[in-house]
């Protein structure tokens, strides 16, 4: 339903892109991690943005970096479909949708930057597609790649993990899987600590389960949300600058061997 609202109108897909950029610590944290891995905006990049959703981590690539040439791979055609149209309407020519299984992609050698995030979770050959993307970057290329982590408190969330193949990773899981996929220098960071957590369970799980109950759901979710929002903000800035030791999402920033 909110595809279908977003699909025809390119300023109410750019205000969901904010408003997720806003309201989701997970994008906070992919952000800043692809700033630090690639500083200069002016050089020009290949992205492939693997998993692409609603496309909101491809929009974020070609703004920020104008010289990039971005692939957004997505496995459901609405979604390749509604991207490709709102790419060509708002001139973000550099911006390709393509339909895709990122377990199956055929790719070499061609990007600077893979963006992966909250994909892995949902494929049960996580490993085949973590060899495909390192397949598909240069030798020194990044991956920066967001996923659960294996936590009692993100377990027990049950609402919003039922499509997910498992629970999450383990640090040692993910940065094992990830050398055995041929990349080296993996570098982990918690996200979604005790206050990101916070933030999630007061804020936005709670207007997300409100939103599940009917039109008059959706209103309550609006203005429960708008009046909670600064208190979530401010948990969710908290994190943010916080070296979490644990958390219940995982941001990994790893590098392609040379040799691989």
């Amino acid at each position: 339903m909110l595809a279908a609202k977003i699909r025809h109108s390119p300023l109410l897909r750019k205000l969901f892109y904010k408003a997720l950029g806003l309201l989701f610590l997970r994008e906070w944290y992919v952000k800043r991690a692809v700033r630090l891995a690639f500083p200069d905006p002016s050089r020009p990049l290949s992205v492939l943005d693997a998993g692409a959703g609603f496309g909101q981590y491809s929009y974020f690539c070609a703004r920020r970096y104008p010289h990039a040439g971005v692939l957004a791979v997505e496995i459901n055609p609405d979604h390749v479909r509604d991207g490709n149209a709102f790419a060509q309407r708002t001139g973000m020519t550099r911006i390709r949708f393509h339909e895709a299984d990122i377990t199956a992609l055929d790719l070499e050698n061609e990007f600077d930057l893979v963006m992966n995030v909250d994909v892995m979770e949902h494929i049960e050959h996580d490993v085949s597609a973590l060899v495909c993307l390192s397949r598909s970057l240069k030798p020194g290329g990044k991956l920066i790649l967001s996923t659960p982590a294996a936590t009692r408190s993100h377990q027990e969330d049950g609402d919003f993990v039922g499509e997910h193949f498992r629970n999450g990773y383990t640090a040692g899981d993910i940065r094992q899987k990830l050398a055995d996929a041929g990349f080296s220098s993996v570098a982990i960071l918690y996200g979604y600590g005790f206050w990101g957590d916070m933030a999630w369970r007061l804020g936005i799980r709670n207007a997300m389960r409100l939103a599940g109950c009917g039109w008059i759901g959706k209103m309550a979710a609006v203005l429960y949300l708008s009046l909670l929002l600064p208190l979530v903000l401010i948990l969710m800035g908290c994190d943010f600058l916080w070296k979490n030791k644990s958390g219940t999402s995982l941001l990994v920033t790893a590098v392609k061997a040379s040799g691989s």
